[in-house]
């Protein structure tokens, strides 16, 4: 915590000693998302999807990272399939703001996933 590089080394070290730890690829990704790195933080996370696939928590990572690198359309619609799955709300919304600010996302699909953090945050 603090020094995203040390973090992000640890992390590494920790991927050569257990490779196919899907939630270390996660934990990377995310990291990667935060220092803004969204084409390192997709590419980490279907690394992870290669070893877990149907974790839902990685695909809807997965999807929040390629829709802020490309404002895709079936990204963004993915990771509004899924965050109903994510059980940690923060982390949902977070997954979500990613998505919402990346170019061009389609603005139907941006008020529809904004519509779920409110609804899921206990405000209509």
């Amino acid at each position: 915590m603090g020094d995203l590089d040390q973090s992000a080394a640890a992390f590494e070290r920790a991927l050569r000693l257990d490779p196919a730890n899907w939630s270390l690829y996660l934990d990377l990704a995310d990291l990667r998302a935060e220092q803004g790195d969204f084409a390192a933080a997709a590419s980490l996370v279907d690394q992870g999807l290669d070893h877990e696939p149907r974790e839902v928590t990685l695909r809807a990572a997965s999807a929040a990272y390629r829709t802020r690198l490309h404002g895709s359309a079936d990204d963004l619609r993915a990771l509004i399939d899924l965050a109903p799955s994510l059980t940690n709300t923060t982390y949902r919304n977070l997954l979500i703001d990613y998505a919402c600010a990346g170019p061009q996302p389609p603005p139907e699909l941006v008020a529809e996933a904004r519509r779920i953090q409110r609804r899921q945050n206990g405000s209509s």
